[in-house]
């Protein structure tokens, strides 16, 4: 035997259902940014969280070439004349995540978010701040052999934003 659904109980139906799919993209649009970026404040002055960061890197063989270095701050005064505050970016690899993922075709297109970018940026509060991409979110998000590389990058970039002394 069937039962009609009436033509109420769909409507509630489908309201609820709306309202439940409005609630989820009305919370992830509040908190997707702080979702797909990490930002940690530094103990550090400027220029020290970036030597902190630097050094951390390469401790744990991660490769920061001087060529891959831009000082926001520097070029907005330059182009825009707007004063930005103390910004730079400090791109870094470790290159045999990236190869692995890079020789094949299927994930060039990662290519667009290498090598991975910290930006440190002081606040108007006078706070140092770091700013990095959450690989593990976006490896989860991506799927396939991404899932594994962005698992192991992820621990190595928390590790060079962390300050706790060593011992």
């Amino acid at each position: 035997m069937t039962k009609r659904v009436s033509g109420n109980a769909l409507i509630a139906f489908l309201i609820a259902l709306l309202l439940g799919i409005g609630g989820t993209l009305l919370v992830l649009r509040i908190n997707l940014p702080s979702l797909l970026v990490t930002e940690v404040e530094s103990p550090l002055g400027f220029e020290e969280t970036l030597e902190h960061i630097e050094a951390k890197a390469k401790s744990i063989g991660w490769k920061v070439p001087s060529k891959w270095k831009a000082n926001f701050q520097k070029n907005f005064k330059k182009i825009a004349g707007k004063d930005i505050g103390p910004m730079k970016l400090v791109k870094m690899c470790e290159p045999f995540i990236a190869a692995d993922l890079l020789e094949s075709d299927q994930y060039k297109y990662l290519s667009v978010m290498m090598p991975c970018t910290f930006a440190v940026y002081e606040k108007s509060n006078g706070k140092v701040y770091i700013e990095m991409m959450n690989l593990k979110l976006f490896g989860t998000a991506l799927g396939g052999e991404v899932i594994p590389a962005m698992e192991k990058a992820w621990p190595d970039m928390l590790e060079m934003v962390n300050f706790a002394p060593t011992n």
